[in-house]
């Protein structure tokens, strides 16, 4: 009788060569890219270096664009699934890296921002585990996660939901983390610390956010009723009758 040993060791070895070789295949990291859903007022942006050009709505931007605004100016920015940005004016931010990678189990964002003068306010959708956002000012960087925010370029931070957690280095000072969490809305200065961000502020970076973070397409709201008994839709973010 011929012994089946051979056969049944190669089929192994087959199987645990094409484990390794799928274990050992690149994950698929593509760069991202940056939508400009809307713009008041004047501003430019300049690409790796390049000449500034006048920044319009639908223009797609990548990694190594710098974005600058004029006096009462702003550029709303969507990063996709990430979420929202809107840079106000006199500011200037450039998008360091921005990386979308598919490890087939999960998705993997990596955001580093410059903001050197300026504010920004976002909306970010919750990032996977291994994912990372952070923004780096002059004095400090902050990572942040699933979080409504202001960042400015004088390290100045209020959160309104999410997590924040800011390592301020100071001019000759050592380097000191700052964790935020919210809600309830905190904000932070180089001067006071983190502190319990009043109304008044709530309000104001509220009035002044960006649109909502990117949601997956699906099927529409609809109130429960017949349809000629339904009761008008009033958009929380435009206001009036839809």
């Amino acid at each position: 009788m011929k012994s089946n040993v051979v056969p049944k060791l190669t089929s192994t070895l087959a199987v645990a060569a094409l484990l390794g070789m799928a274990t050992q295949l690149p994950a698929d990291t593509q760069p991202g890219k940056i939508m400009v859903t809307a713009k008041k007022g004047t501003a430019s942006a300049a690409v790796s270096g390049g000449s500034p050009t006048p920044v319009t709505v639908k223009d797609i931007y990548g990694p190594g664009t710098t974005i600058k605004t004029d006096k009462a100016s702003s550029v709303d920015l969507s990063f996709g699934r990430l979420g929202t940005l809107r840079l106000e004016e006199s500011g200037t931010l450039t998008i360091d890296k921005f990386t979308i990678t598919e490890t087939g189990a999960d998705t993997v964002a990596d955001v580093q921002l410059n903001l050197p003068e300026g504010t920004i306010l976002g909306n970010v959708n919750k990032l996977s585990a291994a994912s990372k956002y952070e923004i780096k000012v002059p004095r400090g960087v902050a990572g942040i996660r699933g979080t409504t925010f202001l960042a400015s370029g004088a390290s100045y931070f209020v959160l309104l939901d999410g997590a924040l957690v800011y390592v301020d280095v100071p001019p000759g000072g050592n380097p000191t983390p700052y964790t935020m969490q919210a809600p309830p809305a905190v904000y932070f200065s180089p001067l006071e610390g983190v502190k319990p961000a009043p109304d008044d502020l709530i309000n104001s970076v509220k009035v002044r956010m960006p649109g909502p973070p990117f949601q997956p397409p699906g099927p529409p709201f609809q109130p429960p009723g017949p349809p000629d008994d339904r009761p008008p839709f009033v958009s929380p973010g435009l206001g009036g009758l839809q």
